[in-house]
């Protein structure tokens, strides 16, 4: 089995899930109506696992749940859904969307499927992780700012509180202590902010020559 990350699927089901599904999906660990054990279309909840790239593992949570109601699911039924569900996940498009969202492929795809998926999913993750990369790089850069603003006022604060009449000298040595702190923590963050940037540079240009990349395979 080939070694890659992921999460989660953007998958459209060839059919919709049962009401009862929907309570066993969001269910999971945390327990299910004994309705729900009962009443459940099984093949249906596979094919909704196998299309999102759920490892057919996941019934053991399902189990889980229902034996508590002395029910237990219908094991050929799921199991049957799932490879259906997976024919849908696996498709090399999909690939694609699964690895831009960021998600973890769990290594549900059949071997003759799982080449060109694996293929697709990296190509996804990795202008997802480019893309990641700018936009950690800006919330950076925006935290900076903020903290170098609050600075600012932080000392504008000081200055006022130095001139005031009731201010004692003892108060006035800490304000001058305090400013100096300050003003070596904003520096500090100017040369961080100009680091940052210089990255950004770099991280955006191979985000831009990535992004052509893709463009001219269509």
């Amino acid at each position: 089995m080939l070694s890659v990350r992921v999460s989660a699927a953007k998958v459209t089901s060839a059919k919709p899930l049962a009401a009862a599904a929907v309570l066993l999906a969001l269910a999971g660990c945390a327990g299910m109506s004994e309705q729900a054990c009962l009443t459940s279309d099984w093949r249906t909840v596979g094919f909704e696992d196998g299309s999102l790239g759920r490892s057919e593992a996941t019934i053991g949570n399902y189990r889980k749940a229902c034996a508590e109601h002395g029910v237990s699911p219908d094991l050929e039924a799921y199991r049957a859904g799932h490879a259906d569900g997976v024919q849908a996940y696996c498709k090399p498009g999909n690939g694609f969307e699964v690895g831009h969202s960021g998600a973890t492929y769990q290594g549900v795809c059949p071997a003759n499927l799982e080449q060109d998926f694996v293929a697709e999913y990296n190509t996804g993750r990795r202008l997802h992780d480019l893309e990641w990369a700018v936009q950690r790089i800006d919330s950076q850069i925006a935290n900076n700012y903020r903290e170098q603003e609050n600075i600012r006022a932080e000392i504008t604060r000081i200055g006022v509180s130095m001139i005031a009449n009731d201010t004692t000298t003892e108060q006035r040595v800490l304000m001058v202590s305090r400013s100096a702190e300050l003003g070596r923590r904003y520096g500090e963050l100017t040369a961080q902010t100009k680091s940052l940037e210089d990255e950004r540079v770099v991280q955006s240009i191979e985000l831009r020559d990535f992004q052509q990349t893709l463009a001219a395979r269509f």
